[in-house]
C-alpha cells in the first residue's frame, strides 16, 4: 500500500519517512530514479548542524534600511551533503534573531515560494514550532548525495545593528539506498509500491 505523504509530513513527531525494504522515487526521475532502502540498513538520525552565513569581522550583514531594500548574503551549503547512494531529510530553523533566510534548490529556484516569491523563515516562526512541539511546521528539504546542495540567502531585518552571525540549524535523518529496477505496467505506472516520492533538484 502506498504511504500518504501528506499525513507523514504532518506528524507531530519527527520520525523517519522511509523504512527498510521500502522504495523511494527521487525526482527529477530522468536524473535520479527509483531506490530501495536495503532490509539490512536502518535510517540514521543526524544531530544538529549549525551553519553561519556570516563571518565575524569579515562577512557581516549590514543593518536594514527604512526603504526596505535589503542586501543579503548568499552561499551554497555543502555542510548538509551526504555520501554516495544516500538521501538526507532535514528540518531547518533559525538560530539568530532579526535574520531571515531563503532556501534555493538548485541555486536559482526558491525551495519555498508562492505567487509573490520566496517565503522566508526566521527565529520567530521556527522557534515557535519547536517550543510548541509542532515540528511539522518547520521548513523541510531533501538532499541526495552531494549532487543537490541547497543555496541559502540570509537577510538582516534589524534597522539598528550590523550582524556578525546569521546562523540556522538543521536536524534530520539519512537513508542508505540501493538502486532499484522498478517494474512498469503497460499503462506506464510502477507495479511496485512506492513508499515515498521526494524532489531534490537538478544535478550540479
Amino acid at each position: 500500500m502506498m504511504s500518504n505523504l501528506t499525513s507523514l509530513l504532518n506528524k507531530y513527531e519527527f520520525t523517519p519517512l522511509l523504512k527498510p525494504g521500502q522504495i523511494v522515487r527521487v525526482e527529477p526521475l530522468s536524473q535520479f530514479g527509483y531506490f530501495i532502502m536495503p532490509r539490512s540498513a536502518v535510517p540514521e538520525f543526524l544531530p544538529e548542524v549549525q551553519v553561519n552565513m556570516a563571518t565575524p569581522f569579515t562577512t557581516s550583514l549590514s543593518a536594514a534600511v527604512e526603504t526596505g531594500q535589503q542586501t543579503g548574503i548568499s552561499a551554497k551549503i555543502t555542510a548538509l551533503d551526504v555520501g554516495t547512494l544516500t538521501l538526507a531529510q532535514y528540518r531547518l530553523y533559525a538560530l539568530d534573531p532579526y535574520i531571515q533566510f531563503e532556501v534555493y534548490q538548485p541555486a536559482t529556484t526558491a525551495r519555498f515560494a508562492n505567487k509573490n516569491g520566496p517565503i522566508r523563515f526566521d527565529r520567530g516562526n521556527t522557534m515557535y514550532a519547536i517550543q510548541n512541539q509542532q515540528l511539522q511546521l518547520l521548513p523541510e528539504i531533501f538532499v541526495y548525495e552531494d549532487k543537490t546542495p541547497i543555496t541559502v540567502k540570509a537577510y538582516n531585518i534589524d534597522l539598528d545593528e550590523t550582524k556578525m552571525y546569521a546562523q540556522f540549524g538543521a536536524i534530520g535523518f539519512k537513508y542508505p539506498l540501493a538502486a532499484y529496477n522498478i517494474t512498469i505496467s503497460p499503462d506506464g505506472q510502477p507495479e511496485d509500491p512506492i513508499a515515498l516520492t521526494v524532489k531534490v533538484a537538478e544535478r550540479v
